[in-house]
């Protein structure tokens, strides 16, 4: 793993990984009125890195059950890393047949 596509998808899932992480923890964790504020600081960045998917988290309606609340937040992100992982898994095989070298060991 020493090229730099392989390092920024390692840095992705685990940016992603801890973030879902956090929050699931504090989700277990979360009671009282003033639990939503805490589940924002994890909250917000997953919902970023799962742009453009997360955008039926703001048109889903306020009386989803919370399964699907946690589907809508941590989905998304996830999903991007997998098609993060698809994307450098098929730009590798693709320059290995642009080379020449696809299927051999070296």
């Amino acid at each position: 793993m020493k090229s730099l596509g392989s390092r920024v998808l390692l840095a992705h899932a685990t940016i992603v990984l801890v973030l879902v992480a956090v929050f699931l923890a504090l989700y277990v964790s979360a009671d009282g009125p003033t639990a939503g504020v805490g589940l924002m600081l994890p909250g917000l960045p997953l919902l970023a890195l799962g742009l453009p998917w997360s955008a039926a988290f703001f048109n889903a309606d306020g009386d989803l059950a919370k399964s699907m609340w946690l589907v809508l937040v941590l989905g998304p992100a996830t999903v991007n890393v997998v098609i993060h992982g698809l994307v450098r898994l098929i730009w590798v095989a693709a320059r290995h047949v642009g080379d020449g070298t696809f299927g051999r060991r070296s």
